[in-house]
């Protein structure tokens, strides 16, 4: 098995990259975030997993661990297989997927390619019972869906505190303008959407 491969990426296909370790090309399917990132003939390190079959051996690679473990450990729910995912890693990011689990959020699951309700369900409660299971999941998924929640300091729950939210109605408009928005809009358009949802509910 490799953990790892470091070489050039030649060449960039629709789903996986051919990567030049020494000479030899390596067929490595990527999350689409990571596909997104990297470009021809640039080197980059990718930390791997290898999916053996009959049939087939198929290297999937991350850019950082968290996706790795996170990937590997969708592998162990029933129902799930290595495109599955790849395809969950690409569309939630580890903080994203661990505040889908926190507030039970199926739809955040049926978003996915080849996800359906019934398989949203099966992945919310198998990962659950598996975050009082396993430390090094709890680590990934729980603190960094704890990292995004918004509160002092966070320039949008500052702003709503200001124009006399309280704090608990900020934290929630804001994590809501987040989803809504991603969590690289400006901070301007966060605050507008979040008074727009504290107006609608």
């Amino acid at each position: 098995m490799f953990a790892f491969l470091r070489g050039t990426v030649e060449h960039k296909a629709v789903d996986y990259i051919a990567l030049d370790v020494g000479g030899v090309g390596y067929a490595v399917l990527v999350p689409d975030t990571v596909h997104r990132k990297l470009a021809q003939h640039q080197e980059v390190k990718l930390l791997t997993y290898c999916h053996i079959r009959e049939d087939a051996f198929q290297i999937y690679g991350f850019l950082k661990e968290e996706e790795r473990s996170l990937f590997t450990t969708l592998l162990e729910i029933s129902g799930v297989g290595p495109r599955v995912a790849l395809a969950v890693v690409s569309f939630l990011s580890p903080a994203e997927f661990g505040r889908a689990l926190l507030e039970n959020d199926v739809k955040a699951f049926t978003k996915v390619p080849g996800v359906g309700k019934k398989l949203a369900q099966r992945i919310l409660l198998e990962m659950k019972t598996k975050l009082g299971q396993d430390t090094e999941l709890s680590a990934i998924l729980g603190e960094t869906a704890a990292e995004t929640e918004p509160g002092e300091g966070d320039d949008v729950y500052e702003a709503l505190i200001s124009l006399g939210c309280t704090p608990t109605e900020a934290k929630k408009a804001a994590a809501h303008a987040r989803k809504l928005l991603g969590v690289e809009a400006p901070p301007e358009e966060l605050v507008r959407a979040a008074l727009r949802s504290m107006a609608r509910a």
